[in-house]
């Protein structure tokens, strides 16, 4: 070891521990390595002070060293201590990524670092650079720190591109750094790293999982700050640990629960700070200094304090509500006593029998070093783009040679010669590259470069859509695009404490357009799009844990030895359930309610995903497009305006596994979350401009390379073909069974599922009575014309103010043939009108307009104010109304509008479809 290195090492811990001698001495030995370890072992100088100690000894010249990081790694506390090590040791290390002053990257080229610390994405540009690429032949390390981050997406295929691009020009090793994962040997793979480093010890934890349920201590803050006993028992338990333990990092699951929680604590009057990875930088370092100087007892956080920035001692992390995943949970946990050998304790506070259940399993995963697996991903859509890369490089090159050089990447070492010739014929006809036949080379083209740097990224551009209001005409607010396109419409969702019905979706005008549903039930939280989801290993072993409980109590209780949890709690949560019917891991329940169908599977929320593709779409096959589907990790909840034969359901479950791919490929082609993915997709190909807005993309990239990619991209995500597979030859098998249920109310378990974040609204579950006065009044509300269909007359007029009036005749002609009309109906009608009172001839469109004016106007004849509510409904049009009218009275005539209206917007589609279908015929 260099001398200058040896005495640094002394005045900044005193000596390396056993993991940085360990790495230090195979990475010198001139091996690539991968060094595993968990938060807090010393990871980040394991990797850099082997490359610090040979840039001193052999006097290496920059840039020596490029140093990567995912940029939510590339934090301020990793940046002062790799400048810290510079400065003392005399290391130029310096930073470029996309908000670098265009006059450091100009000092950059013409006084290199010795080490540079860079970002996937810059990668990427730095190997166009033309000045900077005779420096990049000195690189001979190559450190990538978190690799668990970009191992699983796009951004790590890019990166490991990126790599073999700059084989072709450096001799360099690699190191990686990454947390405890459960596929090892594979990351390394990925890496090509000829060896792991881990450290000799194991870190030890502590995990506590609660169950609170309120005594009379919760009834009284439970009315101070406006919330249900159980939330407020929730509550005082986490503060009286924070209380207990010092300084504490509270971990929730998505960025708007951490402030919800915030600011209920608040409220309460804790001192308390929020911390996530959508507020400012500013405000970050804020709440980052307020809890390491003392002025606030916790930070309520989410993944964006996972990776290590300094917040000084933690004492405790919390937990609030399962942390789904067991890696989540062991780096969450990590930060508290984030020293070696300490013992890290964490506490987590669950807020049903199904949420407790799951992190009673995910915490004895843990313990016994259950880890899942980072599944690396690779994409034709990156390999499009390294493509034009090399091309802008070299210029021209071989036909082959970009194949030669992708093969060499652990992602791409099965790409095919027909795919990567469906890649170029994309780039040729996007007129990107072309093709010389004759010398068999490749070249590039005019729009190359301008595609090569708008797409640097494989982040889709996180746009917001704007959420308009129909009833009240006002924009409401914004969502994320990444959770609308897992919305269809007729689906309800949870923004701003309230529930909102889609009634359309707008891909051009990026417009949702919502009514206000005032029913809670089945709504899916705004925040669904970050919900981390539930592995299948996890799922399995709840429905392992639940069977076991049933079956012997004390034999379930040896199932969860070593995790910290009362018995009495878990009694109690097995009480709740224990009378009625539930998945285990050896029986599937499908449950029917007037409502809604709920299969009980415990299988995660990416296999259940492709098993309510496969159900939705059989039952789609016989019923039309009448029932909405959403996937959870423990069951498939189905809407339905009627209630389903469970046999019936369960027959669709026995399924030849061969054919679920097929069902669940054409399922998702008809959904919004694919024609989002298919934009991006293409947008990376290069076939769209990142401006561009595509109507009908579906039909556009039919049967093309960028379809396959669309698929394999869901597939990866959101929908894990290959488990649903499995569980449905375990049905085949015999090894699963599929129990059926008839019920008038919805089980325990059922109720959870089909009412999902309730915990998360700030308003309680509204009554029937409530919802029904709620529609009625929205009713009231709409506007509507009224239109003579003798004379012409017509005034627009809000639906309250024809409640007294008799709706008897005309006030300028005396008729009384009075219709009720939407606005543009009425507009519609009155040239027609003025045709037929002339004795010219209607075409067949101005007919119906006509016919559908008049019966309007009869209804409103026979059935007085009924019918006015009826026809300014959404979706009722005069047929419809007359239909219900004869049937319906008073409140039941409320009930079944409501109804109707729910069963159009989810139906809306599939008629708007025919409709065109028809005018097309005609």
């Amino acid at each position: 070891m260099h001398p200058i290195l040896r005495k640094t090492i002394r005045e900044r811990f005193g000596k390396l521990n056993r993991l940085q001698q360990d790495a230090f001495r195979e990475i010198s030995s001139g091996k690539s390595v991968l060094i595993i370890a968990p938060t807090g072992s010393g990871k980040t100088e394991a990797a850099v002070l082997p490359v610090f100690n040979e840039i001193l000894e052999e006097g290496l010249k920059p840039i020596s060293a490029l140093y990567i990081a995912p940029l939510k790694a590339l934090n301020r506390d990793l940046l002062e201590r790799l400048e810290w090590w510079g400065k003392k040791l005399g290391i130029t290390v310096e930073v470029r990524h996309g908000d670098t002053s265009a006059y450091r990257k100009a000092k950059q080229v013409k006084n290199p670092p010795q080490m540079l610390i860079i970002t996937p994405e810059t990668l990427g540009v730095i190997l166009t650079v033309k000045s900077l690429r005779k420096h990049l032949e000195n690189v001979r390390f190559v450190i990538v720190d978190e690799i668990a981050e970009i191992v699983d997406n796009k951004r790590g295929a890019q990166l490991l591109l990126g790599l073999e691009r700059l084989a072709e020009i450096a001799d360099f090793r690699r190191i990686g750094m990454t947390a405890t994962v459960g596929n090892e040997e594979e990351v390394r793979e990925w890496l090509k790293a000829d060896t792991i480093v881990k450290p000799s010890w194991r870190k030890n934890y502590r995990f506590y999982v609660l169950y609170p349920k309120p005594d009379e201590r919760d009834i009284e803050l439970a009315r101070k700050l406006s919330l249900s006993p159980e939330i407020a028992a929730r509550l005082r338990l986490l503060w009286s640990i924070v209380e207990r333990h010092g300084k504490a990092l509270i971990f929730t699951n998505t960025r708007q629960f951490a402030e919800i929680l915030a600011h209920r604590l608040k409220a309460w009057g804790k001192p308390v700070e929020v911390h996530h990875g959508s507020l400012s930088r500013e405000a970050r370092i804020k709440a980052e200094r307020a809890l390491k100087e003392g002025r606030i007892k916790a930070l309520i956080c989410t993944s964006s304090m996972e990776l290590g920035i300094d917040i000084g001692d933690v004492d405790v992390v919390i937990q609030y509500m399962s942390p789904r995943q067991v890696n989540r949970l062991v780096q969450r946990v990590g930060r508290a006593k984030h020293r070696i050998g300490a013992v890290s304790e964490g506490y987590v506070i669950t807020s049903n029998v199904e949420d407790y259940l799951q992190s009673l399993i995910i915490a004895k995963h843990a313990l016994e070093g259950r880890f899942e697996a980072v599944e690396p991903m690779g994409g034709l859509d990156v390999l499009a783009h390294f493509v034009v890369g090399l091309l802008i490089e070299y210029k021209k090159l071989p036909r082959e040679r970009p194949y030669e050089i992708a093969k060499r990447a652990y992602v791409y070492r099965n790409l095919s010669w027909s795919d990567y010739l469906d890649v170029l014929k994309v780039l040729e006809n996007a007129r990107l590259i072309g093709y010389d036949e004759e010398k068999n080379l490749l070249y590039l083209r005019r729009g190359a470069f301008q595609y090569y740097y708008e797409n640097l990224s494989t982040i889709p551009d996180e746009i917001s859509w704007r959420v308009f209001d129909a009833g009240s005409g006002h924009v409401i607010g914004r969502l994320d695009e990444s959770f609308i396109m897992d919305l269809e419409e007729g689906m309800d969702f949870v923004m701003s404490g309230k529930s909102w019905i889609v009634l359309k979706i707008d891909d051009e005008a990026r417009l949702l357009k919502v009514r206000e549903s005032k029913s809670l039930e089945s709504a899916i939280p705004s925040w669904e799009g970050e919900m981390i989801p539930v592995p299948f290993s996890v799922a399995l072993d709840v429905g392992r844990l639940r069977r076991e409980l049933a079956f012997d109590f004390e034999k379930g209780l040896k199932l969860l030895e070593g995790v910290e949890f009362s018995e009495e709690e878990l009694r109690g949560a097995f009480e709740e359930i224990k009378g009625e019917v539930f998945s285990t891991d050896r029986d599937i329940v499908v449950e029917s309610t007037p409502k809604a169908l709920v299969i009980h599977a415990d299988f995660g929320n990416r296999a259940n995903e492709a098993l309510g593709r496969l159900v939705h779409s059989l039952l789609i096959l016989r019923y039309g497009r009448v029932f909405s589907v959403r996937s959870q990790a423990h069951a498939i909840v189905f809407k339905t305006p009627f209630q389903l034969n469970p046999e019936e359901v369960k027959g669709y479950l026995y399924q030849e596994p061969e054919s679920l791919e097929f069902i669940v490929s054409r399922a998702l082609r008809d959904s919004h979350a694919y024609r989002w993915r298919m934009l991006n997709v293409a947008k990376r190909f290069g076939a769209l401009r990142r401006d561009a807005r595509i109507r009908r993309i579906e039909r556009l990239f039919e049967g093309t390379v960028i379809e396959r990619e669309t698929l394999n991209e869901l597939y990866h995500d959101k929908v894990d073909v290959r488990k649903g597979k499995l569980v449905l030859e375990m049905l085949k098998r015999g090894s699963l069974r599929v129990k059926t249920e008839l019920r008038r109310e919805p089980s325990t378990l059922a109720k959870l599922n089909m009412t999902v974040g309730g915990e998360f609204l700030l308003s309680g579950v509204l009554e029937r009575d409530e919802i029904l006065e709620l529609f009625r009044e929205r009713l009231l509300d709409h506007e509507v014309v009224l239109v003579c269909t003798n004379c012409g007359w017509h005034s627009k007029t809000k639906v309250v103010r024809l409640q007294n009036i008799k709706l008897r005749q005309c006030p300028r002609c005396g008729s009384k043939m009075l219709a009720v009309a939407h606005p543009i109906d009425a507009e519609e009608f009155l040239p027609v009108l003025e045709k037929v009172r002339h004795g010219r001839p209607l075409e067949r469109k101005e007919e119906r307009t006509y016919r559908k004016l008049l019966k309007a106007a009869d209804l409103v004849d026979s059935y007085g104010f009924e019918a006015v509510l009826a026809l300014a409904s959404y979706g009722t049009g005069p047929d419809t109304a007359a239909r219900i009218l004869a049937q319906y009275k008073g409140d039941a005539l409320i009930v079944a509008l409501m109804e109707r209206e729910r069963q159009f917007i989810r139906t809306r589609r599939f008629w708007v479809d025919r409709k065109e279908e028809k005018e097309n015929e005609e």
